[in-house]
């Protein structure tokens, strides 16, 4: 993450709280997660706004994208400011940021599920719910595929890795049988 995408992510979430609380953060969050997947999607976007030959005609493409995607008034501000102070290399860290600021706002933990396959929406509910008894506090999870994995989640939130893969178990089976071989 870097510096800049901190300050322009802060300073986003904060005018979202002046103006309406944690509800505008919470729409802000979401508004900048549909641009990025926008941006990520169109190589003609990051075309234009990474071109320096028509930062002149940036400000009305983005006006017009943003008002498809019913961006609210800290949306435009934030991702006008990016394009303008040519930032938009620093999106994906604003918007980590961002989601990072509005759990906070909300007293919400963001965690990471991996596991070999995907899961089901009844089990990322599940697994939501057990995070939740024991981490004490609402948690919003975020879902990757490891096959590397074998079976079994490996789940991130913050500092704390719960590890119950079955690739973790045979590297523990592993250690044993080493040291109890030596």
């Amino acid at each position: 993450m870097s510096a800049a995408g901190k300050r322009y992510a802060r300073a986003a979430v904060e005018a979202a709280q002046e103006r309406a609380g944690v509800a505008a953060v919470e729409e802000l969050s979401k508004e900048v997660v549909l641009f990025q997947l926008a941006y990520n999607e169109s190589a003609e976007l990051q075309e234009i706004l990474e071109n320096p030959s028509i930062k002149q005609e940036r400000e009305a493409i983005l006006i017009a994208l943003l008002d498809k995607l019913g961006a609210g008034h800290e949306t435009k501000n934030l991702v006008l400011l990016l394009a303008k102070n040519d930032r938009m290399a620093h999106l994906a860290d604003v918007v980590q940021d961002l989601l990072a600021f509005a759990d906070e706002k909300a007293g919400r933990l963001r965690a990471l599920v991996k596991s070999a396959i995907a899961l089901t929406p009844e089990q990322e509910k599940r697994i939501a719910g057990a995070l939740e008894k024991r981490l004490g506090k609402p948690v919003s999870i975020e879902t990757a595929i490891d096959p590397s994995l074998l079976g079994g989640l490996v789940c991130q939130v913050g500092d704390l890795t719960l590890d119950n893969s079955v690739k973790r178990q045979l590297e523990l089976v592993r250690d044993r049988l080493q040291t109890g071989a030596a």
